[in-house]
C-alpha cells in the first residue's frame, strides 16, 4: 500500500470516529450530564425552540435550575 493510501485511510477513520462522537452528543441529555447550570442553559439555548431534553420542567426558560 502507497503512503498516500494510508494517509486517506487514516483520514477517512479519523472523520468515522468524530462523527460518531457528534452523534452521541446529540442524543438525550440530561441535567446530570452538565457540571453546572451555566452549561446547561448554554446548551438549551443552542438546542432552539422547544425543550426536546426537558432541561427545563416548568417552563419558564432557565435549564437545570437544581444545578443553581
Amino acid at each position: 500500500m502507497r503512503k498516500t493510501d494510508m494517509r486517506g485511510i487514516i483520514l477517512l477513520a479519523t472523520l468515522v470516529a468524530t462523527a460518531g462522537g457528534a452523534s452521541a452528543q446529540g442524543g438525550d441529555m440530561d441535567c446530570s450530564d452538565f457540571s453546572s447550570q451555566a452549561e446547561a442553559q448554554a446548551f438549551f439555548e443552542r438546542a432552539g425552540p422547544g425543550d426536546p431534553h426537558r432541561l427545563d420542567r416548568d417552563k419558564d426558560g432557565i435549564a437545570c435550575e437544581t444545578l443553581g
